[in-house]
Parts: C-alpha cells; sequence; structure tokens
C-alpha cells in the first residue's frame, strides 16, 4: 500500500469515525429504553466516546507521519 491510498483509507476511517460519534446517542436509544440497563448507558457511552476520541487521535498521529514522509518524498523527487 502505498501513502497516498494509507493516507486516504485513514481519512476516511476519521469520517466514518465522526459520523458515529456524532450520533452515537441515537445508536444507544434502544438501549437506554431498557429499564434493566438504566445508569448503565451512559457509562457505556462515555467509554464509546472515549474509544471512537482515541481511535481517531491514532488516526491523526499517523496521518501527520505519513503526509510529512510524503512532503519529504516529493522533495527528493
Amino acid at each position: 500500500m502505498g501513502l497516498d491510498e494509507a493516507i486516504q483509507k485513514l481519512d476516511t476511517s476519521n469520517q466514518g469515525l465522526q459520523v458515529i460519534l456524532e450520533n452515537l446517542n441515537e445508536q444507544l436509544s434502544d438501549i437506554r429504553s431498557d429499564p434493566r440497563l438504566e445508569g448503565l448507558v451512559d457509562d457505556l457511552e462515555n467509554l464509546f466516546y472515549a474509544y471512537l476520541k482515541t481511535w481517531m487521535k491514532s488516526n491523526n498521529e499517523i496521518l501527520d507521519i505519513l503526509k510529512k514522509e510524503q512532503k519529504h518524498s516529493a522533495k527528493k523527487s
């Protein structure tokens, strides 16, 4: 996989993660309506949110490295 393709895949991944983050509350609404899980959904939502934000942060760190490498490679050409 080349740098361009890796960058594109990470960008696409981040876009998908952002959509999930924006709709997380809605996606958990069915679980939230279950009285047996009262009080647990907020913790679950916080956990998912933190996980997704960490995943995006990692993607962004890798993207920064790849983009620097891409610029460095372009200068050599």
